[in-house]
């Protein structure tokens, strides 16, 4: 958004050197009374993207808080835009995504900068801020969708949806509305949503959205911090992200959990980005199939499994971490399309937000490479274990458990079902389906000896 014509009101302007990388600095401004809106503009000086594969120069996040406070959970947080946008304006009436609308109460306000990356030169900064420029909305250009046509794909057993658990909206770095991405679910086979913006908890706004045909949304956050990413589904608000240390995460993970909150991991890889903060700090789950397996999820699903050798009860996920309908590739790679992979979720009854995560606490789901399969269940069977795959047919089957792979087998027909022996002496056991280069199609959550 351009800055208006008028000189700015305010302008906050400083230096950070390279050991102030990866940390948050609060810049406080006073605003006047009487204000209906304010224009905020930020510009720094050997500016490269946040990608972080890319050194050498810096990147700045940006956020705002109003009069009301700092503090973690504090009313006062009127949004972070992280890198993605450096130019916004948040008024009584509207903001720009993800940018919270509502009163300009006078008092200290403070723009939330944080030095993601500071090159070896150093990094400068100008913080520009407008008082009541009576900037009008501006909206993104939407896609002109007709009504999704929803693919035809074999039936899921009773109970089980197929869902994408991690999606990104312009209310972060996506490109496109919430109710786009919704459709384009919907054109997926997706029967599930979850829209977990960085740092931008919306649900209210998402949760009037789906129906008719369309996805069931469940809302949630990404906490977004420069020592990891976790998701948290079910919470109504933020939590603080701006403290890179195991305490301060335990500490918001647990405020999460006590909101009521289904909390994950997200892509514990290296470039995911990895997770520094170690473990056994309260989640639930971990994201162990994040976009394109071969995006060096075996990783991720190797820090799972770590998890299970030590007896914690740790829920499998996957997510396509989509931010892109416009765009079909960037780099090398393949971008994330929406449901690859799947998270198969068993819901009992009606299928509402509250029944998803209900499922997914118990572990009943598992994660293929798109909604159209393969599936895979696993379940006890007595003193052994049932397994049923459909749709890989020509692929093989691996039982895991806490001594690593116990078993393999050939799948040789479409629908394949099998009663195997529980590996003797294991606490549990897990299956994957793998293809013919060893690269995962589909994974299941454990079973455990103990829970027969």
């Amino acid at each position: 958004m351009d800055a208006p014509a008028s000189s700015p009101d305010v302008v906050l302007s400083g230096r950070f050197e390279p050991v102030d990388e990866a940390r948050y600095v609060h810049v406080p401004f006073d605003v006047p009374a009487g204000l209906g809106q304010l224009h905020v503009r930020a510009e720094y000086s050997d500016r490269i993207p946040s990608d972080p594969l890319l050194r050498g120069g810096n990147t700045l996040d940006i956020g705002l808080f109003d009069e009301r406070g700092t503090d973690a959970g504090s009313p006062g947080f009127r949004g972070w835009s992280g890198s993605n946008k450096l130019s916004f304006t948040v008024g009584e009436t509207w903001a720009t995504p993800p940018y919270r609308p509502g009163a300009i109460g006078a008092g200290v306000w403070h723009v939330l900068l944080g030095p993601y990356k500071v090159g070896p030169r150093g990094l400068d900064y100008r913080v520009e801020v407008w008082f009541d420029p009576d900037l009008p909305p501006k909206e993104s250009a939407r896609l002109l969708r007709p009504p999704p046509v929803v693919p035809s794909l074999p039936p899921a057993a009773p109970g089980w949806v197929r869902a994408d658990l991690h999606s990104h909206t312009v209310y972060s770095d996506g490109d496109s509305w919430p109710d786009e991405v919704l459709i384009a679910a919907a054109a997926a086979g997706l029967d599930v949503l979850g829209i977990t913006d960085h740092n931008s908890a919306h649900a209210d706004a998402l949760r009037a959205l789906g129906g008719d045909g369309l996805p069931v949304v469940v809302p949630g956050v990404e906490v977004t911090t420069y020592g990891g990413h976790w998701n948290a589904w079910g919470a109504d608000r933020w939590f603080d992200f701006r403290e890179p240390t195991p305490e301060a995460t335990a500490a918001a993970m647990g405020e999460a959990v006590a909101a009521g909150a289904f909390v994950s991991v997200n892509h514990p890889k290296p470039f995911g980005p990895d997770w520094i903060y170690g473990e056994g700090l309260g989640y639930h789950a971990i994201e162990v199939w994040n976009g394109p397996w071969l995006h060096l999820n075996a990783l991720a699903l190797a820090f799972w499994d770590a998890h299970l050798r030590r007896g914690e009860r740790i829920v499998a996920l996957g997510g396509s971490d989509t931010h892109h309908l416009r765009r079909l590739d960037i780099g090398p790679l393949p971008l994330p399309r929406l449901g690859q992979p799947t998270t198969w979720v068993e819901v009992d009854g009606f299928l509402t937000p509250a029944g998803v995560l209900t499922a997914l606490r118990r572990g009943r789901c598992f994660v293929s490479a798109t909604p159209a399969g393969p599936r895979l269940y696993l379940d006890h069977a007595g003193r052994d274990v049932s397994v049923k795959t459909v749709g890989a047919n020509g692929a093989a089957l691996l039982l895991v458990s806490d001594a690593g792979g116990v078993a393999s087998h050939a799948i040789a027909a479409d629908g394949w079902e099998q009663t195997l022996p529980f590996p003797a002496d294991a606490p549990y056991v897990r299956a994957q389906i793998v293809d013919g280069a060893g690269g995962v199609l589909a994974l299941s959550n454990p079973v455990w000896r103990d829970d027969r």
